[in-house]
């Protein structure tokens, strides 16, 4: 029996054809992001690609099950593809980058996918993706876990809530999944010295014998051979710590701040996008000059994290055997807390980040919890499952609005009975104050890249406030940086082309009305998706609708009407000479191509513009969807 059958009967033969069609995209391949790839390719989705900047790390064979002590040190998301290629025959397609690279991932490369599954331990990754998502309307399933707690949501643009509609705090207990190679902010270093580095000095002995035991991945024996001698070199900085010869601390140094640092910059691929990290100098790796007090609310100087590194180095050996050859970590054990904050500062400086007090990093190293493979498991099966009502595939349970949809809390995360161990509440419509998804209209700017040249600022703002129906006092800012671009008294830069505003693929536009005392046009979003597939002289403006609001406060369903009236009005009152600065799209008409070449003529008319293999512009009715359900916020 085919191994497709019983899924056959569980969707149909149709929505099974439609499965086999999809593309989806899952973003990480750690945690959630294995037992993700493996529900899914599973549940036969067609074509699934794979984004994950991350390599294999040891810490993360006890949890990420597609992966072997062999495979450490190599790609995440290729390793990925190679344990579970053989499942079925659905196309994978492996990348080893950063999502947030929009010269690896443009916005128009995201636009080939039917839905997303986002598998990230990172918040402004979650945010990037969900913006993306809100762009594009496309489907995303965010999740999340930390220890026993988890959770899974359905993210449907315009129709649910996005993952910015409830407040995101930073979280006060954080999980060890974090980049060891490429740290970018604090706890990742607090995580290194604390789970990492203080275990493998300090931890049990017993350990480093205990290969017998070991799963190793391979029969090979010369496999296992060299995997043994890897793990040995994992040991080789403890042997230090057991000889208890204090004069062989800077090995310690050298080996960690200097050769592993040299390692990592020897891997090009990593510092495309980011600060290279900077190893220390050997005339920084020498023993204190006299003994210095560790002050708890100051951060000290470089050289003063390095002579507490000797000083609370040389405390630790003399305990090392005292202790039965293991010392655990105490965030009120002196000593070995301020093992973990010298280790880590010097991280920091190293890549680059700013360094903390012991007093700041003794509450962040108090809070880390790890991941739980089970918890894992269970939300990316609620994941995975609920896929199929998002693309609408099961025939005995269909989709008629996406707030029936259900998303899933763990017992304690969702702080509700403790008598069940899920709680699946029913999504909330968007809230109507999230910057992301209600505060403004979203839509993409498809251009050629020869535009960029060609395009000036004035020509590009007139073409949208006469698509848009804004009024002539604007203000135009690159949210990407909050640069200020046009004002109602300033105009400097409207002779200049888009490349000389330094604008370009991945800009954001933020386009908002001056001009109204009592309703306004709301603000609209629009990003640069350059796109060199693009016609010569292509610029394609989004089909979006624009309301009227009223200042101040949301609209009231009369108040649309009437809005609404008046647009209409206006639009049956100049008839087909039409007004300048009010050109909207019919629904039914798409992207508008517009030649470069005529932009300056339509800044002197308001005549149709002719669109490219197709009817002119003309009016619309302008809608405005006012939902006036209750958001609920979850902690």
């Amino acid at each position: 029996m085919p191994r497709e059958t019983n899924l056959v009967k569980i969707i149909g033969e149709d929505s099974f054809k439609k499965l086999r069609s999809s593309k989806c995209l899952l973003v990480g391949a750690g945690g959630i992001g294995s037992e993700l790839l493996k529900d899914i390719i599973l549940m036969e989705f067609g074509e699934i690609h794979i984004v994950d900047l991350d390599t294999i790390d040891l810490s993360n064979l006890n949890r990420q099950f597609l992966f072997r002590q062999k495979d450490i040190k190599q790609p995440k998301s290729t390793t990925a593809v190679k344990a579970v290629q053989h499942f079925n025959n659905s196309k994978l397609v492996p990348y080893q980058g950063n999502v947030m690279d929009i010269s690896a991932f443009p916005l128009h490369w995201f636009q080939q996918f039917d839905i997303v599954f986002n598998a990230l331990d990172n918040l402004a990754a979650r945010r990037y993706v969900n913006k993306i998502s809100q762009f594009l309307s496309l489907p995303l399933l965010e999740s999340g876990t930390a220890g026993f707690d988890g959770y899974m949501q359905p993210i449907i643009p315009g129709k649910t809530e996005c993952f910015e509609c409830t407040k995101k705090e930073t979280p006060k207990t954080f999980p060890v999944c974090t980049i060891r190679s490429t740290p970018s902010q604090p706890i990742h270093c607090i995580v290194w010295a604390k789970n990492f580095l203080f275990n493998q000095l300090f931890a049990s002995e017993a350990s480093i014998n205990e290969d017998d035991d070991k799963d190793w991945g391979t029969d090979d024996s010369e496999e296992i051979k060299r995997i043994k001698q890897e793990t040995n070199e994992l040991h080789e900085l403890q042997k230090i710590v057991i000889s208890k010869d204090v004069s062989r601390i800077p090995e310690i140094l050298r080996k960690l701040f200097v050769q592993d640092i040299n390692k990592l910059l020897a891997i090009e691929n990593l510092w495309k996008t980011r600060t290279r990290p900077v190893p220390l100098s050997d005339s920084q790796i020498k023993g204190p000059t006299q003994a210095i007090k560790f002050d708890s609310n100051s951060v000290g100087t470089l050289q003063e994290q390095i002579s507490h590194f000797f000083t609370t180095t040389r405390k630790l050996m003399d305990r090392y055997a005292k202790e039965q050859n293991h010392i655990e970590f105490d965030k009120d054990d002196a000593d070995t807390l301020e093992f973990v904050v010298t280790a880590a500062n010097i991280r920091c400086h190293i890549f680059n980040i700013p360094m903390k007090s012991v007093f700041d990093i003794k509450q962040i190293a108090g809070n880390i919890i790890p991941a739980i493979a089970t918890t894992n498991a269970i939300i990316a099966g609620l994941s995975s499952l609920i896929s199929l009502r998002v693309l609408n595939l099961l025939e005995y349970a269909p989709v008629t609005k996406y707030t029936d949809l259900n998303m899933a809390f763990t017992a304690k995360a969702s702080n509700l009975s403790q008598n069940r161990y899920l709680s699946n509440p029913k999504l909330a419509p968007p809230n109507c104050n999230c910057p992301v998804c209600s505060k403004v209209c979203r839509g993409v700017i498809r251009l050629s890249s020869d535009c960029l040249k060609k395009i000036k600022l004035s020509d590009l703002v007139c073409l949208i406030r006469e698509k848009y129906a804004f009024p002539n006092d604007i203000s135009l800012l690159d949210a990407s940086n909050q640069r200020l671009l046009l004002d109602y008294d300033f105009e400097d830069l409207n002779d200049r082309t888009l490349s000389e505003v330094n604008l370009g693929n991945g800009s954001i536009l933020l386009f908002s009305d001056e001009e109204g005392d009592t309703m306004v046009r709301k603000s609209i979003e629009l990003y640069l998706d350059v796109n060199d597939e693009l016609p010569h002289n292509t610029c394609r403006l989004p089909d979006i609708e624009v309301p009227l609001l009223k200042v101040g406060s949301n609209l009231s369903k009369n108040e649309v009407e009437e809005a609404n009236k008046r647009d209409n009005d206006i639009a049956t009152a100049t008839g087909s000479d039409g007004v300048e600065g009010i050109v909207v799209l019919d629904e039914d008409e798409g992207d508008i191509i517009i030649d470069t070449e005529q932009v300056n003529e339509s800044k002197k008319r308001s005549a149709d513009i002719e669109v490219s293999g197709g009817p002119s512009i003309k009016r619309a009715k302008l809608v405005n969807e006012l939902n006036n359900s209750d958001v609920v916020e979850l902690d």
